[in-house]
């Protein structure tokens, strides 16, 4: 009656005591809706107190939300009104396959429903406290099947999710991670307890969303840790296990079938991906290790105030120390990736529970070896050693931040510190003295975190966010009022194209290898600069289209070949530059190279008929023909027809898009369809009906078993019936 059909395993804690017992007639393997929506309770109110601006209309800046982030939220949200997925975004730099970048997330549901229908600012910001309050939950479940008490659980929630994440928003897709490690940890214990296929189905879902959820390091580090503990639990810590999970290549090969079901559900953002990383700067990646966490710096567990506060900066002393870190290059890092905290009552809740035991001479179960294991094997990742001498696995090489892998650490002191509350809660007589034992320490521990998450960050909220005054903004005025296209060069990378016009340079996470080539790259100049440096960036700019400058300082105009534009006090880019009241200098460039042109033919006329994300169109006019050039990214997928037949598209000058026409006039088009996405989308399709096919499998069985049940029980003889 009024039970949520989840099953819990018989509840032993790390310790190998038991938790605290349940009340007459409640059995440990249910949850109650009460229990459950009272978690979801304490999720809401932990997000609201740690993101309270946020439900307000607020916003954050600082760290890449406004640089990375926004830009692509913007082209997304314009896209997903229209209808479609934007496979590429050609307001940044040259151009590159947004879809592909991956970070956009743009087949993630969350993201298609939200961006769909909300403001940016305002999906941003749900997206953040949904995945806020949904890893809360999934963590307390995930505590739950592994035995914690409700107390417990909700304590190693709170450390896992407050203590890891909340310094890492500057990176959005951290988050994400919240949810999903625990959700495929839940899923794989789930099976391992019941045996039953559904959890297999759900890891599939779960593994897949995560994919699609665009960044991978965790996920590949959600996937690592899960197989091990799955391969490790069913040799070794054999405790709880369902009679069916024997021998153990039966739950291994469950496993496999549903991780493979995720990928395949994720192909069409996989597939896109793999191909850009082959053509990125990431094809032969050399900085595995930047983002470690130095040995010496595991120091910041034992007591908050040794590192963080509101006047010190680790960051200094990371920079400066490089005891026990790996080897230059790669040895760079900064308080974020290597952040590791987890409360102190947390930390030294589990310390003092430890001691107990040993103190009594308790014997942890294999369980808890297990997670004892993984936690200081993840560590150890952490200090980006083994990184280098396993850099040449799959997904190792691939990503940066070894200092995330304490995400699983977290986890394991989260564990731990749950479970000792429940063994001192089981201690303890009297409802009263036990809430306020929960209150003491809950409290303790979310008021250090609060602090500690002000304290370690790169971002801030505020209550008037840039992002909802772009409207205002003066050089978009001005820029809206000069012949298109428009080409800007930007003191910043990125957040001028907020404003809707194409903007150099580019920051990417994976960007294609052309914008990384130092022979095609923008030559750099600072205020030592001497005039040839000076002209030989002025020279590259009129080369790449660009038509207009952006910047801080007044330019020498003995120098520039420029004409000023305006001197303005811009409402949106100073504040998201953080320069309020002061000027921005905005000039038109003199000799650019036209966006499009037949090299070698003056007289040529070429018109921009379309110019749209994924489809440019032009009329051409050329009495000679010849070799009509786009300032526009060639990349594979771009395919050209002129006057509706097919043509070949070629690179330009190692970074543009070309094409030969014949003499006369000629209708141009470019069209952006590659092929990855289209093969992503059939290996999705495949994959999403073996799935259904696997439910409905599995619900047919389930029908006949239960009819046969009801038929066998309608057929037995009446043990009531006279004889």
């Amino acid at each position: 009656m009024g039970v949520v059909p989840l099953e819990w395993s018989p509840p032993t804690t790390l310790l190998g005591a038991r938790n605290v017992p349940c009340r007459p007639g409640m059995s440990p393997l249910v949850i109650r809706p009460l229990s459950f929506a009272g978690a979801c309770a304490v999720s809401v109110f932990l997000a609201g107190l740690f993101w309270g601006p946020l439900w307000t209309g607020g916003g954050v800046i600082g760290g890449d939300t406004y640089t990375y982030y926004f830009p692509q939220k913007v082209v997304y949200a314009e896209a997903l009104r229209e209808g479609r997925i934007p496979l590429w975004n050609p307001l940044v730099s040259f151009g590159y396959p947004q879809h592909a970048e991956s970070q956009t997330g743009a087949l993630y549901l969350p993201h298609l429903l939200l961006y769909r229908l909300l403001p940016v600012n305002a999906a941003y910001n749900a997206t953040h406290l949904l995945h806020y309050i949904a890893a809360w939950v999934a963590a307390w479940l995930l505590g739950r099947r592994l035995g914690l008490g409700h107390w417990g659980a909700g304590l190693a929630a709170t450390v896992f999710v407050y203590g890891w994440f909340p310094p890492r928003a500057c990176l959005e897709w951290a988050i994400f991670g919240g949810v999903w490690f625990p959700a495929i940890l839940w899923c794989a214990e789930s099976y391992l307890q019941t045996g039953r296929q559904r959890w297999l189905i759900a890891t599939a879902l779960a593994l897949s969303q995560f994919l699609l959820a665009g960044h991978f390091n965790l996920a590949f580090i959600a996937l690592a840790t899960t197989s091990v503990y799955l391969l490790v639990r069913t040799c070794f810590a054999k405790e709880g296990l369902d009679p069916r999970m024997r021998p153990a290549w039966k739950p291994i090969a469950g496993w496999l079938v549903a991780v493979t079901l995720g990928f395949g559900l994720a192909a069409p953002q996989l597939l896109p991906t793999v191909e850009l990383k082959s053509l990125s700067q990431r094809d032969s990646y050399e900085k595995q290790t930047y983002g470690h966490l130095p040995p010496w710096y595991l120091s910041q567990a034992l007591w908050p105030l040794m590192w963080y506060g509101p006047d010190m900066n680790p960051d200094q002393a990371l920079w400066s120390t490089n005891w026990g870190s790996p080897p230059a290059p790669d040895g760079s890092t900064n308080k974020i990736e290597a952040h590791l905290y987890f409360s102190a009552a947390g930390f030294y809740l589990l310390v003092a529970g430890g001691l107990a035991g040993l103190k009594r001479g308790a014997r942890p179960t294999r369980r808890g070896l297990l997670w004892a294991g993984l936690g200081l094997g993840a560590v150890v990742m952490a200090t980006g050693w083994p990184v280098l001498w396993l850099k040449s696995l799959p997904g190792v090489s691939f990503f940066a931040g070894p200092g995330r892998y304490g995400i699983v650490t977290t986890w394991a002191v989260a564990l731990g510190a749950g479970a000792v509350l429940d063994r001192l809660l089981g201690r303890i007589r009297g409802k009263a003295l036990r809430g306020l034992v929960v209150a003491a320490i809950g409290g303790l521990c979310v008021v250090d975190l609060w602090f500690v998450s002000r304290w370690v960050t790169n971002i801030q909220m505020i209550p008037d966010p840039p992002i909802k005054h772009v409207a205002e903004s003066e050089v978009r005025r001005l820029l809206a009022q000069e012949p298109a296209p428009v080409r800007l060069f930007a003191p910043g990378p990125n957040l001028p194209t907020l404003l809707g016009v194409n903007c150099v340079p580019e920051y990417l996470g994976i960007g294609p290898a052309a914008y990384y080539d130092t022979r095609l790259a923008i030559p750099s100049i600072d205020e030592r600069s001497s005039p040839e440096d000076i002209q030989r960036q002025v020279r590259w700019l009129q080369q790449a289209g660009v038509t207009h400058v952006l910047r801080y300082e007044p330019l020498d105009l003995a120098v520039w070949p420029v004409e000023t534009l305006g001197v303005v006090d811009d409402r949106f880019l100073n504040a998201a530059w953080a320069r309020f009241r002061q000027p921005l200098y905005l000039y038109r460039l003199r000799g650019p190279r036209p966006r499009a042109f037949v090299e070698g033919d003056a007289e040529a006329t070429v018109t921009f008929v379309e110019q749209g994300r994924e489809r440019i169109v032009l009329d051409v006019d050329s009495a000679g023909g010849g070799e009509l050039a786009l300032l526009d990214l060639s990349y594979p997928g771009w395919r050209v027809e002129i006057d509706g037949a097919s043509a070949e598209s070629a690179t330009w000058e190692d970074m543009f898009r070309s094409t030969t026409i014949p003499p006369g006039r000629h209708r141009v088009e470019w069209r952006y369809a590659p092929r990855s996405v289209w093969l992503g989308a059939v290996v999705g399709g495949a994959s999403l009906c073996v799935l259904a096919g696997w439910c409905w499998l599995r619900l047919t069985v389930r029908r006949r078993a239960l009819r046969s049940e009801a038929s066998n029980r309608s057929s037995a003889p009446n043990a009531n019936a006279p004889s």
